[in-house]
């Protein structure tokens, strides 16, 4: 299973998970200046996607580096390395022209 965040959108974080040929998307939106939301909407698109056990089930984080807003992107890449690290999981950091959630 690969997870996906997209927060390079000012106003919303995009989460998806990929996992034999299915893909289950969600996008949150976000008010001005309320990043520190985005891993509570993580937490909360793993419980709508049934993921029990997030470290287990999860074998690569692809996040979307930019370009796109800054504090969104710095936002978005820490919670992805942080989990990566967690997980024990490699973490793939891709341009936004190159970002295909599910590919």
């Amino acid at each position: 299973m690969i997870l996906y965040i997209d927060t390079s959108d000012y106003n919303r974080v995009t989460f998806a998970l990929s996992h034999q040929n299915k893909l289950k998307k969600k996008t949150y939106k976000l008010a001005p200046h309320e990043n520190f939301e985005t891993l509570s909407k993580l937490d909360e698109f793993l419980k709508y996607s049934r993921v029990a056990d997030s470290a287990s089930s999860i074998k690569k984080i692809v996040v979307n580096k930019g370009p796109g807003s800054f504090m969104g992107v710095r936002v978005g890449v820490s919670i992805a390395m942080a989990l990566g690290f967690a997980w024990r999981v490699p973490v793939k950091a891709v341009p936004k022209d190159k970002f295909k959630i599910g590919h």
